[in-house]
């Protein structure tokens, strides 16, 4: 091979989030939350309890089903804890086990590392949710003789609750690697973050004054983002535009990683 070829592989950005990915991908906790991720996918493989046959019958009980599993379940308590857990680790791991310097001492810019290593995280964790998603997918098609006409069709559906869902857990995961900057033990920094959020969602819906509380949990926003394609089922009760909940959910990203970052600079890591 050429070097032109290599040479676009050779980034910093590119050699981190490699690197980063890869030991996410064999690491031993990854193994774990996978079958914690993929058990309801299972579960329908057993009991898929079909209603029907035909494209729209198959699209109508996807999104159905997928109404039910990703606010309650993916993005539920235990989709959080997964997220956070995975995330929180990244930088705090570094830095409770003094790698860290390995990482300043190479000619790599500290917002590079931060950026790969949150892409890294990020892609784990299409892993753990994307297989889950297509799983069901894929075997839709199946349980309602739809063949790959049904396959073609619920691609779109697929997609968007797959985006929906890495959306959210982005913001979430940037929201722990802030915290692990700060708390720089992992499991301190996954009980804080948990903490946070937990505050945030669950007790937030409890004061009297909130109007329409339940719009500030995460669930409830996932299902407007998920009204932006979701059309065989009424979600007219979900209040809410799902692009501006996209920008939203962007750019809270973006800021708590430019936070992870900044808290990262002003810190000193001695020899």
């Amino acid at each position: 091979m050429s070097d032109e070829g290599v040479k676009p592989f050779q980034s910093a950005l590119w050699v981190v989030f490699e690197s980063e990915f890869r030991r996410l991908v064999r690491s031993r906790k990854l193994k774990v939350l996978f079958l914690v991720t993929f058990f309801p996918a299972f579960i329908y493989l057993l009991s898929p309890n079909a209603s029907g046959t035909g494209v729209d019958a198959m699209l109508k009980a996807f999104q159905a089903l997928m109404l039910d599993l990703v606010p309650n379940y993916w993005l539920g308590i235990i989709g959080q804890l997964i997220a956070i857990i995975l995330m929180s680790d990244l930088l705090a791991g570094e830095i409770d086990k003094g790698t860290i310097r390995v990482l300043l001492a190479r000619p790599v810019r500290l917002s590079v590392v931060v950026a790969a290593k949150f892409l890294a995280g990020l892609g784990a964790l299409a892993v753990l949710f994307g297989v889950p998603y297509t799983v069901i997918w894929l075997y839709n098609p199946v349980v309602y003789g739809t063949g790959a006409d049904g396959l073609w069709k619920g691609l779109p559906d697929f997609l968007l609750a797959l985006g929906a869902t890495l959306l959210v857990l982005a913001a979430l995961g940037a929201l722990a690697m802030v915290i692990s900057v700060i708390i720089t033990r992992p499991l301190y920094a996954s009980l804080a973050t948990f903490g946070i959020v937990f505050l945030l969602q669950f007790l937030l819906p409890q004061i009297p004054y909130v109007k329409n509380p339940e719009r500030y949990t995460l669930g409830y926003q996932t299902v407007v983002l998920l009204k932006a394609g979701f059309d065989k089922v009424d979600l007219s009760a979900f209040v809410g535009n799902s692009a501006y909940t996209a920008v939203f959910f962007g750019v809270v990203g973006a800021l708590f990683l430019a936070a992870a970052w900044a808290v990262l600079v002003s810190r000193d890591f001695p020899d």
